[in-house]
């Protein structure tokens, strides 16, 4: 624990998740909904609130952004691949991810409409086609 700064911490919690979209989804867990704060609170041992608040907000916009450049193919795979690493089948919690996009939590604070709302398309197509066509070549091909 010694000599580790946050920014070390940060990097090895990312560097533990396979995929952009993975670290995506822990970065909107360590943020509070109600209030927009980002807090870990393992991490206060390392730094000030304020200090991981700010770095945890910069870094979802960088791992934000990351998502937004994967082809659909790509975050089709990705989707997959981190909806079949949660405890419930993937055909459930894609279609209860359709019916409460709760996949909107995952844009940062401050991002326009239209990038937002690109994001929140492309996460809605990469559902349907895990739902319609799961065992799609491209989605396959990528994922393994």
């Amino acid at each position: 624990m010694l000599g580790r700064t946050l920014e070390d911490e940060l990097a090895l919690t990312l560097n533990a998740l396979p995929t952009a979209f993975s670290k995506l989804s822990f970065l909107t867990m360590v943020r509070d909904p109600y209030t927009g704060r980002y807090l870990h609170e393992g991490w206060t041992l390392w730094s000030s609130r304020d200090e991981i608040h700010q770095l945890l907000r910069e870094t979802h916009e960088e791992v934000f952004d990351n998502v937004l450049d994967l082809t659909l193919p790509l975050l089709c795979g990705e989707l997959r691949n981190y909806l079949d690493s949660l405890s419930e089948p993937r055909e459930r919690i894609a279609k209860f991810w359709l019916e409460f996009e709760s996949y909107r939590e995952m844009v940062p604070q401050g991002v326009c409409v239209q990038v937002r709302e690109f994001f929140v398309s492309q996460v809605r197509t990469s559902l349907n086609v895990l739902l319609t066509v799961p065992d799609w070549p491209q989605i396959l091909a990528l994922s393994s």
